[in-house]
Formats: structure tokens, C-alpha cells, sequence
């Protein structure tokens, strides 16, 4: 881990600290392994908000923030400190059969993390006696009433006396509060995303060179995939949406097993992950390579909302106002071509909202909510967005003309704000009807 590296993830600590005080303190839990089936187990990720705080990608940790600092015992001496990891013990045996562990001796060294232990110790800070001083424990809840194998041994205690702790402190979910800390991205995380949406757009443009009729989703996807590897992305974002046809109007759409012909649109909703960040692209392609006279004319009206909702984007818009905005220019374009007489109904049309938060997960984990403490939907810069306005029209709706039905069209950008205005991080990936067809007129030799 570089120095860089190093100091976002130790200055989210320190945030984190001064956010919960020196009467509470922190415990939150990294991922354990999940059992797929029989002896074969998921591939392992880690919980995004620990990841966050640490940059440790092993399982079975965990991490204490003690704002006003606990005495730990190591040996014969008393450890006064304010953080401290839990990681899993070396062991040869294990170590063999599925890789390397960091160790606690190492923590300090490669982490930046002030002290370390086993994870087993961390059981003798879950007790009753230890706990009841504090005003406030925040914990991850949900993470922690998900973990397997040693960790959930070793927190079986803990849950069991969770209910005895409630009367003398505040037993608060940690999350709201890291949501809070990841709406605004500082530079590093600004990096990562902008090189997902590089290695996104890049494999984009090699899917132009190869769609053709006769294709399948799945050879979309397929290809996709290794581009995002080909380019450095480490894995998917999210599980890529390849729709064509009708199949664009299911908006999380995952078969991605059809056959595409020469008159369907193709709808891709994918992207790359890189070091942990995401990207989040749609595009809406023409199978056969030219958008047919309908097909243009519902694309340059949602091409038209994608537009003017990113020149919109800026410190002090209110994310909710832009999603109106997005509303009105799908309802008037639809008006002027007599799909829709009703402006209030465009919902039936467009069915999701404009966009949202994107950072660590695509659907980043940040409020989304005006309080009286919290308001995040109000842009400042450094947030990162997403604007993917779209219209969907399936074979059902008897009152759209025939020529328009089986269509659906999203067209998504990710969108940083500025504290001049904005900058669109997927802006190399055409859009614009006319130079999509050029692109797909081209072919390498």
C-alpha cells in the first residue's frame, strides 16, 4: 500500500473519531467467507465501509475506533491506544492451502494502523463489563449479523448480551454516519474512479468494433468482461445488463442469454471496478449498426435529458431538482411527437429516477435525504453522480404506436461536481446518434 493510500484510509479513521466522540467507540466488522455449495465458497469480497476505514482485504477482521482510547493488555504491559485490527493468526497450514495472511505483527507496518491483535482477543472487549461505560457503541449491524465460521464463534457472546448492554449505552448502526463521510470523494477517490471509467469506456469502444447481428448477449458480456481484465479492472462493478430488444424495459435485466437481429437496439448497462471504486455506464447501441428513423427519435430525446441534466449538475442544485428536470424533458419530447398527451405520466415511461451516488459501491451507500442534521441532496463538490435518463416502451402498451414498441433506451454518464460546475468522467464514450454509427462503421482489419 503507498503512502497515499495509506493516509486516506487513516485520515477516514480519524474522521470517523471525531464524528462519534470521546464518550463511544466503534466496532466494525469485516466480511467472512460465504459458503457457495457443498465445500466450495464465494469469491471473497470485502465490506466496503471497512475497507474504507482500513484498506485490509482479508476476512475475518475486525476494526476498533476509541475515540477517547482503551487499555489493552499485551503481555506483561498495558497498550494505550485508539484503533486497533483484529486480523486472522498466522498459520502455515491454512496459509498454504489459500494464501498469505498479513498477520497482527505486520499491521502497523503495511496498514498504518496504530495497534493490531488476533481476532480472537477482540471477544474481551464484547463484554457486558467493558461495554457499559460507554455512552455509544456503534457497530456495523448488518455485516455483523452476517458473519460465518470463527467470527460468528467469536461474537456469540456478544449478540447474546447485546440486549443486557441496551439500557446503560446507545447500541447505534455505524453506517449512516460512513454514508455520510463517503458522499463527498477526496482526490485519491476521484483517481480510482476516473480510471474505472477509462477501462469502462475503453472496452465499450472494443464491443463497437464487433456487435453485428447474430450476436448474443451472453458474447457481449463475455467480451466486455475481458476487456475490463484486458485494460486493468479487477472485476465487474455490478453484474452486467446486455438487453436487447424488448429486453432493454426489464431495468435490471441479468439473463443476457438472446439472440440479437438486425432491428433490435442493443441497451449495455456495465462497467469495470478498479482498487475497490466503480463506474456505471449505459449506452444504447444499434444492432445493426443504424438507428432506424423511431429509434432516433427516441434516442435524440433521451440523449437530449442525458444532456441537459449533466449542464445542471453543479454545487448548491439540489439532486431531486434535477431529477424533475429529467421528467420534463422526456415528457415534453414525447408530447412533441404525439406519444404522450398527459405530461403527468411520463413516469409510466420512465420508470426509475435520474441517477445516483457512485464511489466504492455503484449505488454508493450515502443518504440520500434532507434532516435536520444531514442534507445530501444538495450537490457539493467532490460528489461523484451518475445521470442516466431513459424511456421504455414494451410490445403491451397497446396505446404507443407499433413502430415504437420493444424499445428501451438509457443513456448514463458519471458525473463529478466541481466548484465550478461539473466534469463528466465517462465523457470519451460516444453518444451522440451520429457518431455511434460512425463508430460502429469502423472495424479493425
Amino acid at each position: 500500500m503507498n503512502k497515499i493510500q495509506l493516509n486516506f484510509h487513516k485520515s477516514k479513521r480519524k474522521e470517523l473519531s471525531e464524528l462519534i466522540g470521546k464518550d463511544s467507540i466503534a466496532v466494525i466488522f469485516g466480511n467472512t467467507l460465504r459458503n457457495k455449495s457443498y465445500d466450495g465458497d464465494y469469491l471473497f469480497k470485502q465490506y466496503k465501509n471497512f475497507y474504507y476505514l482500513t484498506g485490509f482485504t482479508e476476512a475475518d477482521s475486525a476494526l476498533l475506533i476509541a475515540p477517547g482510547e482503551v487499555t489493552l493488555n499485551s503481555g506483561s504491559k498495558k497498550i494505550k491506544t485508539k484503533e486497533v485490527l483484529y486480523v486472522q493468526p498466522k498459520d502455515e497450514k491454512m496459509e498454504t492451502w489459500n494464501g498469505k495472511r498479513l498477520g497482527y505483527n505486520n499491521v502497523r507496518k503495511v496498514l498504518g494502523i496504530e495497534y493490531s491483535e488476533v481476532n480472537e482477543n477482540i471477544s474481551r472487549l464484547l463484554s457486558y463489563h467493558f461495554l457499559k461505560n460507554y455512552r455509544r457503541v456503534y457497530l456495523n449491524i448488518a455485516e455483523l449479523l452476517k458473519l460465518t465460521g470463527d467470527m460468528k464463534r467469536i461474537v456469540s457472546d456478544f449478540l447474546n448480551i447485546l440486549n443486557r448492554i441496551a439500557p446503560h449505552t446507545e447500541i447505534i448502526d455505524v453506517s449512516y454516519i460512513i454514508g455520510k463521510m463517503r458522499s463527498v470523494k477526496t482526490e485519491y477517490e476521484i483517481e480510482k474512479i476516473k480510471k474505472a471509467s477509462e477501462i469502462s469506456v475503453n472496452s465499450y469502444n472494443e464491443i463497437l468494433k464487433i456487435l453485428k447481428p447474430g450476436m448474443t448477449e451472453f458474447e457481449i458480456q463475455t467480451e466486455l468482461e475481458y476487456y475490463y481484465r484486458f485494460y486493468g479492472g479487477e472485476e465487474v462493478a455490478y453484474h452486467p445488463i446486455v438487453a436487447g430488444g424488448e429486453n432493454a424495459c426489464i431495468l435490471h435485466y441479468e439473463k443476457n442469454d438472446q439472440k440479437l437481429t438486425g432491428k433490435h437496439l442493443l441497451l449495455i448497462d456495465s462497467a469495470s471496478e478498479y482498487n475497490y471504486y466503480c463506474s456505471d455506464i449505459t449506452r444504447t447501441f444499434p444492432v445493426s449498426g443504424k438507428f432506424t428513423p423511431e429509434q432516433k427519435e427516441i434516442y435524440e430525446i433521451v440523449l437530449k435529458a442525458n444532456k441537459e441534466c449533466i449542464k445542471k449538475v453543479k454545487p448548491g442544485v439540489r439532486f431531486s431538482e434535477i431529477g424533475k428536470l429529467s421528467e420534463k424533458v422526456l415528457a415534453d419530447g414525447l408530447n412533441k411527437i404525439g406519444l404522450l398527451k398527459d405530461k403527468s405520466e411520463i413516469k409510466k415511461y420512465s420508470l426509475h429516477g435520474i441517477g445516483h451516488h457512485i464511489g466504492l459501491d455503484t449505488h454508493d451507500a450515502v443518504p440520500s435525504s434532507v434532516t435536520e442534521s444531514s442534507d445530501t441532496d444538495t450537490l457539493k463538490p467532490g460528489m461523484v453522480l451518475t445521470i442516466e435518463p431513459g424511456l421504455y416502451f414494451t410490445k403491451e402498451m397497446k396505446e404507443i404506436p407499433l413502430k415504437y414498441r420493444g424499445m428501451g433506451i438509457r443513456i448514463e454518464d458519471v458525473v463529478l461536481v466541481t466548484k465550478g460546475g461539473n466534469e463528466v468522467l465517462t465523457k470519451e464514450m460516444v453518444k451522440e446518434a451520429g457518431e455511434v454509427e460512425e463508430k460502429m462503421s469502423i472495424t479493425d482489419l
